[in-house]
């Protein structure tokens, strides 16, 4: 695996750890919300990680994988605020798009998800639910613009 793939992976990690620490703080205390933040970057980590063994098994199993932890992920960010109903609708839509995405961007795609979803969490501190999940998915589409201009700019390179 390339060293840069591991920094990227490892840095994601710990940006989803930290978010949800900061999100959990005010309600859990700053052990509890620093235990919950340590297991988020782990588990993320971890399917990351995941992710990478079975791309060298096939990339049917990866792509299952990272459509079963967008599902879960964005299920577990949005069912608080949209209930468990359009909870599981938005996590099966974003898991479609994160799952196409990776076809033609891999990992990155995972990532922009990631990135937006913690954006989301963030912004909720402040924001009603509808403004945030706007500037989520702005976020979202960015990300995965950039990502595909990175791999694009990454292919025409090698």
């Amino acid at each position: 695996m390339d060293l840069f793939l591991v920094l990227l992976f490892v840095l994601a990690a710990l940006y989803a750890g930290a978010v949800t620490g900061l999100v959990t703080l005010r309600e859990r205390g700053l052990r509890r919300a620093a235990s919950i933040g340590a297991v988020t970057a782990a588990g993320v980590a971890a399917s990351l990680f995941l992710m990478v063994l079975l791309a060298h098994v096939t990339v049917a199993a990866t792509l299952v994988v990272v459509v079963a932890f967008t599902v879960a992920v964005a299920y577990l960010v949005l069912v608080r605020d949209l209930g468990r109903q359009r909870a599981t609708q938005t996590a099966v839509g974003a898991a479609v798009l994160i799952g196409l995405s990776f076809v033609f961007v891999s990992y990155l795609a995972v990532l922009a998800f990631l990135g937006a979803a913690g954006v989301y969490l963030l912004l909720r501190l402040w924001l009603r639910t509808r403004p945030a999940l706007l500037l989520m998915g702005g976020t979202l589409g960015g990300l995965l613009a950039a990502s595909a201009v990175v791999f694009a700019v990454a292919l025409s390179t090698m």
